[in-house]
C-alpha cells in the first residue's frame, strides 16, 4: 500500500463518524439530551428524564409565576 492509498483509507475512516452524526434525526439527539444520563429508560422502556433538568424547569416556572403574581397584582 502506497502514502496515496493509505491517505484515502485514512480520509475514508475519518468521514465515515461524521456522515454517521448528520445522518441522525434531531428527535433522536433531543431525547438522548433530555434522558436521565444513569438510567435512560424505564423497566418497561419507557424515557426516564433528567432529574437536574426536572429541577431547572420547575425553579423556572415558579420564578416566572412569582414575577407574574408581583407585577400583575395591585397592591
Amino acid at each position: 500500500m502506497n502514502k496515496d492509498e493509505q491517505i484515502s483509507a485514512i480520509l475514508e475512516r475519518l468521514r465515515e463518524p461524521r456522515t454517521a452524526d448528520r445522518a441522525e434525526r434531531l428527535r433522536d439527539s433531543v431525547l438522548r439530551w433530555i434522558e436521565d444520563p444513569l438510567k435512560p429508560t424505564t423497566a418497561a422502556g419507557r424515557l426516564r428524564i433528567n432529574p437536574i433538568l426536572l429541577l431547572l424547569t420547575s425553579l423556572a416556572v415558579m420564578a416566572t409565576g412569582t414575577f407574574l403574581l408581583f407585577s400583575l397584582v395591585e397592591p
